[in-house]
């Protein structure tokens, strides 16, 4: 099973956010997340870089951009563009998800 998780990395700080996981990302699950987004950093987010899925539809930008963050979309089929958050899931891959036995 796949499960889709929204996170948020501080780059100064490089502290990462779980904004929320789902196996279904809707648009209903993404507008919350970005309301999420605003009451939890609404002081420190400023600039959201983010990829071209289809999941950051309009209406939610503009849950965003009403809040005063900035909106940047990556270019397509650029993972370098968003080093950051690549290396991030990388390591998260390495270091967790590999080494973790699922039992039912």
């Amino acid at each position: 099973m796949t499960v889709y998780t929204v996170f948020v990395i501080h780059l100064a700080s490089r502290r990462v956010q779980i904004m929320g996981s789902t196996a279904h990302p809707d648009e209903a699950f993404m507008r919350q997340v970005g309301r999420t987004l605003t009451m939890a950093d609404a002081e420190t987010c400023r600039v959201l870089i983010c990829d071209r899925d289809a999941k950051w539809s309009r209406p939610v930008r503009d849950v965003l951009q009403e809040a005063g963050i900035r909106i940047v979309q990556t270019p397509y089929r650029a993972p370098n563009a968003n080093a950051y958050a690549e290396r991030f899931v990388q390591s998260i891959k390495e270091e967790c998800v590999d080494r973790i036995i699922p039992l039912r």
